[in-house]
């Protein structure tokens, strides 16, 4: 047994400072982790000190030490998982409970049995938690999701080789020493290989916070350029191959430099934060959305209509214009979008969708502003006088409505 306790001591020594290094990159639960890893270890340690030391020691301070690893490691998967912790209250009072229970029955009544069988059921009721907490509010991230079944398992082993302990302590077995060894082997080799699973989780979900971190824009929260093509592509060649129409919007907040030169780089931030969160809301969960630079942001919307992605864009254009954002310093910031569409058909490339969809919103901004253009089903002409020729295209038509209108000033491009 000392043999076993070693291995188990040696590995959780080596987990912790493992566990010690994550400490910086603000995983959730991690303190909890870490202490709970240094009490096991400690747990571990007093088997080895059965042959020196009073049998009390591995018996009531091990014991203890096992519970109180267990409420940490409760109160980290709880912290981990988004839930309120069990706070300091009740972990003193349950660590209070415990170490009094194992003294009567180490000091007062001397029995051995109850004292195993004590310390058992309540290890076992605690690691039973844990594996519930983490069935009842599972993570939907799928890089931590084997390491958190490997937990859960891990969890519910522990409780049942708790449990066996408690009936191996009241039934008649033929060779209980033989029983008591093994059960306690098993409990000693399977706790690091719980905190193993620990280690994979939190790294797990570091990779995943760095790939969202990479895929979207820190500002807006939005998808980023590269993050937003990819998906598109992808949404792109599916209906192409379905034979979908595909809808690409191309959406430009307006004037927003002077938006900066009145209200500063915090206030474009705040319009943009403002902006993308209405975006949001309309669109209900339905396609795609990213940031492509600046004040541009593009959506991407599979299997609809032309009649369906205008009935889209002015409800955006509707949204953001009745709902000004507003600073720290409390000014409100009126803003207005103008949205681009281009319809994919089969047979369409990506390049030419969006070369018409950046045409039909310059041709919405000539048109004044905060409203949506569609672009023509025909061919878009190349990139390089896309711009220029629609802007053409929309001031001519302008001019012969409005011949007499002013001039706008530079101030109002954009």
């Amino acid at each position: 047994m000392s043999f076993l306790s070693a291995i188990a001591v040696i590995s959780l020594v080596v987990t912790f400072p493992v566990l010690l290094s994550l400490r910086k990159t603000g995983v959730p639960g991690i303190s909890n982790f870490c202490t709970a890893c240094g009490l096991s270890a400690l747990s571990a340690g007093t088997c080895l000190t059965s042959a020196i030391a009073p049998m009390w020691l591995p018996a009531v301070v091990g014991s203890t030490l096992m519970i109180a690893a267990g409420l940490k490691t409760l109160d980290g998967f709880r912290e981990f998982l988004g839930q309120k912790p069990l706070g300091l209250g009740s972990l003193v009072t349950t660590l209070a409970g415990a170490v009094l229970v194992l003294a009567i029955f180490s000091f007062g009544i001397d029995s051995p049995a109850a004292r195993a069988s004590f310390s058992a059921a309540l290890g076992g009721l605690i690691y039973s938690l844990t594996g519930v907490t983490i069935m009842r509010h599972w993570s939907k991230e799928r890089a931590i999701v084997p390491y958190m079944i490997f937990c859960c398992v891990a969890a519910f082993a522990v409780t049942a080789l708790h449990i066996m302990r408690v009936i191996a302590d009241t039934a008649d077995f033929a060779e209980p020493h033989l029983w008591m060894t093994a059960l306690m082997a098993a409990r000693l080799l399977i706790v690091p290989l719980f905190f193993l699973g620990v280690i994979l989780m939190l790294h797990g979900w570091m990779i995943a916070s760095l790939r969202h971190m990479i895929a979207h824009d820190d500002l807006t929260g939005a998808l980023s350029r590269r993050a937003f093509m990819t998906k598109f592509e992808r949404m792109f060649a599916t209906a192409a191959r379905s034979n979908r129409q595909t809808a690409f919007m191309l959406l430009d907040l307006d004037r927003f430099k002077q938006i900066n030169d009145l209200h500063g780089h915090a206030g474009g931030d705040a319009a943009l934060a403002h902006f993308t969160g209405i975006v949001r809301e309309t669109l209900g969960g339905h396609g795609i959305f990213g940031r492509l630079g600046g004040e541009e942001f593009g959506i991407g919307l599979a299997g609809i209509g032309r009649l369906e992605a205008a009935a889209i864009a002015e409800a955006i254009c509707a949204a953001v214009r009745t709902t000004p954002a507003r600073t720290v310093k409390e000014t409100n910031i009126a803003l207005t979008v103008s949205i681009g569409i281009a319809m994919a058909d089969p047979g369409n490339t990506l390049a030419e969708v969006m070369v018409q969809a950046d045409m039909a919103l310059y041709e919405a901004k000539a048109m004044g502003r905060d409203r949506l253009s569609i672009a023509s089903s025909l061919q878009a002409p190349p990139a390089a006088s896309a711009r220029a020729l629609a802007g053409a295209a929309a001031q001519m038509r302008a001019a012969a409505t409005i011949a007499n209108a002013p001039t706008q000033p530079l101030a109002n491009t954009g």
